[in-house]
């Protein structure tokens, strides 16, 4: 489980004395460690997601304290705990119009309170919360990978609070690759957890996790605003940002009632996500419940029964190409994309109208078919779904 920052703030406001001065809306933040950061040599050594403490000690004056914000904020720092007292005697206003003005927390701590006792406490619900995190994410793992296998999962999940009457839903998403636009390496880390801690605040009990390039994202309690839509608003935040870029293909399986079934919907959502790559669409949301027919012919992925039909219905076709250096099937595949129209197929290949009717009576005379019959029309485009099930 992430934690959240504001959770950590209300664990100890109750016992320590420490108050939000600036910031609010970041309050939303992802933490993961604390840090002492005394001088601005100190921030390089911050890895994102950490909560700064100081005490100014190693800083000339606090005016200097505004660099010092501003360069644990560059380093991804969730938030900034400044202790009042000999060298710091109050915050500067430009250090609090800083923090709110980029939803950079900053809390103020008195001298007589010990920092130590809530770095403390802040460490020790972070140690907690990432037991539980590992513990959950084996665990719907599992659920994903072992469905058949509830020992695997069920046990963990109940213990950590997760409840057999809930629904769930999984979905996947997948980022382009670097060489489409995506991102690597020390990016993709700041994306993944710009995302992690985005999701987790939408849900508090949705689990998200990595796979690659892949997000895995497991909600609970499917209700209210479709993923689609909460993803969309974090992508385009995080693009604001320049934490992500490039592209993502995403699909969702259906919502199950039952834990024994979380690995049905994750099969669902990896297919469908599949699917939208083969079919090149990206940054479109794909839910298995709205697939139509494709959802019939989900169900028959891998069975020799697809290739058999595919084989059937286009292989004259295929073999003509082969022979004679033709490219008529990609032709019939983008005069189907048009709705079988010749004046739009045309437009599409720039073509003159007379080439495409020419094309499509051989096409005709190859398949042995007619294409202004329903029917036929039909079982082609049955076809050209099969291949892109298929890939």
């Amino acid at each position: 489980m992430a934690v959240i920052l504001r959770e950590l703030y209300e664990s100890v406001k109750g016992k320590e004395e420490i108050q939000l001065v600036a910031g609010e809306a970041g309050l939303e933040h992802m933490v993961r460690w604390v840090h002492m950061v005394e001088g601005i040599d100190i921030t390089s050594f911050l890895e994102g997601d950490e909560i700064a403490f100081t005490t100014g000690i190693a800083l000339a004056d606090s005016s200097r304290l505004l660099e010092l914000a501003e360069h644990t904020y560059r380093q991804q720092a969730a938030g900034m705990v400044i202790n009042t007292g000999p060298y710091i005697r109050e915050i500067p206003q430009e250090v609090l119009i800083f923090g709110e003005r980029n939803g950079f927390p900053v809390f103020r701590v008195p001298w007589r309170v010990h920092m130590a006792n809530i770095m403390r406490e802040f460490t020790e619900r972070i140690y907690l919360e990432e037991q539980k995190k590992r513990e959950v994410d084996t665990a719907v793992r599992n659920a994903f990978y072992f469905p058949d296998n509830p020992g695997m999962y069920l046990p963990f999940l109940l213990r950590n609070g997760y409840k057999k009457e809930w629904s769930y839903c999984v979905s996947v998403v997948e980022t382009c690759s670097e060489e489409n636009g995506g991102m690597g390496g020390e990016a993709w880390s700041k994306y993944y957890r710009f995302m992690q801690a985005k999701l987790r605040n939408w849900q508090r009990d949705a689990v998200v996790m990595e796979n690659g390039r892949e997000l895995l994202i497991l909600s609970v309690n499917h209700a209210g605003r479709p993923l689609q839509e909460v993803w969309d608003d974090f992508w385009q935040e995080g693009k604001k940002y320049r934490i992500c870029g490039g592209d993502y293909f995403g699909g969702t399986g259906s919502v199950v009632e039952t834990m024994e079934e979380i690995g049905k919907s994750f099969a669902q959502a990896e297919q469908v996500m599949h699917l939208q790559k083969r079919r090149g669409r990206k940054n479109e949301w794909l839910d298995y419940g709205k697939t139509g027919l494709y959802k019939l012919l989900l169900s028959l992925e891998g069975q020799t029964v697809l290739g058999e039909y595919d084989k059937e219905i286009l292989g004259a076709l295929e073999q003509y190409d082969r022979v004679n250096g033709t490219e008529l099937l990609d032709f019939l595949n983008v005069y189907f994309r048009a709705g079988c129209g010749i004046q739009e197929t045309a437009a599409a290949l720039h073509m003159h109208r007379n080439s495409v009717t020419y094309k499509i009576h051989k096409i005709e005379e190859i398949l042995r078919v007619s294409l202004s019959l329903p029917l036929e029309r039909t079982k082609i485009m049955v076809a050209f779904m099969i291949r892109e099930i298929d890939g």
